[in-house]
């Protein structure tokens, strides 16, 4: 079974400290949002905040991969099929319900870089940042949509991210930053 036996106090100790921090940056997010808009989402938070609590509960591997199988062959579209179908009505709508998140946590100084790794220079001097807000911007013109972009950023990227961020305030992206509370 996945579930523990008695946590030690340690454990308990860090498994609050997780629970606090996801509660903090949830009534953060909150603060930015309408009346409205709030209220939703304190709702949708609180069941996130459950979930977040029974996967600090278990442990081992949250997927028993030896029960996953393949997809039968006929249910793996070629891409040209699915292209030549074409978009679905109202993906627009489906869209503008879709918000990304992108793990901006990890420091690039295994690359020689002494920020995170999204600011690391990959092609004609784009970063992994630049490339990214940029296929959300295309995404958004080309429906005309307002998908935004959310960086989880660690204790270790947060401060760099944010001053980067300012180069984009002429993009029509929303760009969008919260700090995870690092367990290990």
């Amino acid at each position: 079974a996945l579930i523990r036996g008695p946590m030690t106090e340690f454990e308990e100790k860090l498994r609050q400290q997780h629970e606090a921090s996801m509660h903090q940056e949830l009534e953060a997010l909150l603060a930015t949002a309408n009346k409205a808009e709030a209220e939703v989402s304190r709702k949708d938070f609180n069941g996130f905040k459950n979930l977040f609590h029974r996967f600090l509960q278990v442990k081992g591997p949250s997927v028993e991969w030896i029960k996953i199988k393949r997809p039968p062959e006929d249910s793996i579209q070629p891409y040209d099929k699915i292209a030549a179908r074409g978009l679905p009505d109202g993906v627009a709508a489906s869209l503008n319900k879709l918000v990304v998140v992108k793990l901006n946590g990890g420091l690039g100084t295994s690359m020689g870089c002494k920020g995170p790794k999204s600011l690391i220079s990959v092609r004609n001097e784009n970063t992994f940042l630049d490339l990214t807000v940029q296929q959300i911007e295309h995404l958004n013109k080309t429906y005309n949509t307002d998908v935004p972009l959310v960086l989880m950023n660690s204790f270790n990227t947060d401060e760099d991210t944010k001053k980067i961020l300012q180069k984009y305030t002429h993009h029509l992206t929303i760009l969008l930053t919260f700090c995870f509370l690092s367990g290990g």
